[in-house]
């Protein structure tokens, strides 16, 4: 059963769950095996009442009255969790409506959990429109918190441009700031001294002009594990300012994993939050080859000009030819053993997809990320916890969402199956609610295959413009 949803659309039906969409204001799901996320424990027999767009009781079912008028979600046998959280996603053109691909995006995260993400990326344009559309309830998505466009050595001339810039992004509403690195040590510095002044978050790319350590010490959250595997290498060696994010020639063969508990210990100490984007590195270097990535079944939510597009990126990839499946298959280990030593060692992870690209859709990423860190040897609460209330406690906002309890926002996830037990069990879903609106299963498989129909119509012909027949010469 825990594949359930991995299996649903494109022609293929999900079992029928015995709720239905309420209109009402209240909703009870009535015992239910409440998830709380709040430390490693199951409820059971629980009811849990939402009214708006808040958890308003949460009790042993015996004890704990369906209010009368109150939708009821029947929670026998099912379990009741937190939505998860996507930290790092890419919006994409459109203003969130069904037939646009930003809108596509949005179906896609809620059908498969995800009530919560933040965007490091998207149209400067339309991503604040986004992000104010779904607040208001114009438009059906997560909750998103959207950060500034990237700040990088080709965007950015100089520290006096870096602390102006930053300035403009705050005064233009973003959460927070994106670096893709290569800016230099004195305007980086500069970057992040106006971010703290200006209370922005900073996260992204740690470049070796900077260096992990440097970026520990500043305190900026990193994605993809960016700066370890250069400190994996002797410290005198020349690769360490050579060696990029993907790594598979000779320098892996220097880099010695017994120096990952020091580095993860120096990140606890710098209180700095890891997004490790696992999935999406292990697809770019996959030993199976492209098609065997062109075989997952989810990419029929995905254009067929992306896929191609992917297809030739990945095919074409001098870094990847002829590059033995040992050094592949190292490189992602390497990666593994520095995720697993950061949660050992009690730094904080979070669960970031970098979708929609490169075989990785928008939604069903987040469970192959999360997946890839339940293989990583990180147990499965700890994966949940990163995917859930660690993301709400990097945003400040651990008193409103990321765990199940009364006052917090109803953003919830309900199973067929035990999610401690397994993260593929979070793929097995019953259905969704997002600030208080309940989305069966039904639902989730119509916006799927309404998602599966856009993705894959031809583009509109324009006005005017006559189609193009083939004719032999």
């Amino acid at each position: 059963m825990g594949l359930a949803l991995w299996m649903t659309g494109c022609g293929m039906a999900h079992p029928s769950v015995k709720t239905e969409s309420p209109a009402k204001e209240m909703v009870a799901f009535v015992d239910v095996n409440v998830v709380p996320m709040d430390s490693e424990r199951l409820l059971a027999h629980q009811t849990v009442v939402v009214q708006g767009e808040h958890i308003v009781a949460l009790g042993p079912v015996d004890s704990t009255p369906v209010p009368a008028g109150a939708a009821r979600v029947e929670g026998q046998g099912r379990y009741l969790m937190p939505g998860l959280a996507d930290m790092h996603l890419h919006l994409v053109p459109g203003t969130g409506q069904p037939e646009d691909p930003a809108g596509q995006v949005l179906a896609l995260l809620l059908a498969n959990g995800v009530t919560t993400a933040r965007a490091l990326g998207g149209p400067k344009d339309t991503a604040l429109v986004v992000r104010a559309r779904v607040a208001r309830g114009e438009v059906l998505g997560p909750t998103l918190r959207v950060a500034a466009p990237s700040m990088h050595g080709k965007s950015v001339q100089g520290p006096e441009q870096a602390r102006q810039r930053v300035r403009e992004y705050k005064a233009a509403g973003y959460d927070g700031l994106k670096t893709h690195g290569f800016l230099g040590r004195e305007t980086y510095d500069a970057m992040m001294a106006e971010a703290r002044a200006q209370g922005l978050p900073v996260s992204g790319h740690v470049t070796p002009d900077v260096g992990l350590v440097h970026a520990l010490e500043s305190g900026q959250q990193i994605e993809h594990l960016d700066g370890y595997l250069n400190e994996l290498l002797p410290e005198n060696d020349g690769a360490r300012a050579e060696v990029g994010q993907v790594e598979v020639g000779e320098p892996l063969e220097r880099m010695d994993p017994a120096r990952i508990p020091a580095l993860a210990e120096a990140t606890r100490k710098a209180g700095v939050w890891s997004s490790p984007t696992l999935a999406l590195f292990e697809t770019v270097t996959s030993p199976e080859g492209v098609e065997s990535l062109r075989a997952r079944p989810e990419l029929c939510y995905a254009k067929q000009a992306s896929v191609e597009a992917w297809t030739q990126m990945l095919a074409n990839d001098p870094q990847m030819a002829n590059v033995p499946a040992e050094r592949k298959r190292r490189f992602a280990e390497l990666r593994r053993q520095v995720a697993r030593g950061l949660y050992t060692a009690g730094a904080k992870l979070m669960v970031g997809s970098d979708s929609p690209q490169l075989f990785m859709v928008a939604g069903f990423a987040v469970h192959r990320e999360m997946e890839a860190l339940a293989e990583a040897g990180i147990p499965p609460y700890g994966v949940l916890e990163a995917a859930t209330r660690n993301a709400a406690e990097y945003l400040g906002e651990a008193d409103s969402w990321g765990t199940v309890a009364e006052g917090r926002r109803a953003d919830l996830l309900l199973l067929e199956a035990n999610p401690l037990r397994d993260v593929k069990h979070t793929r097995d879903i019953a259905g969704v609610m997002v600030r208080g609106k309940w989305l069966p299963r039904s639902e989730l498989d119509g916006m799927l295959e309404r998602t599966a129909v856009v993705a894959n119509a031809p583009p509109p012909v324009k006005k005017g413009v006559a189609t193009a027949t083939s004719t032999s010469p």
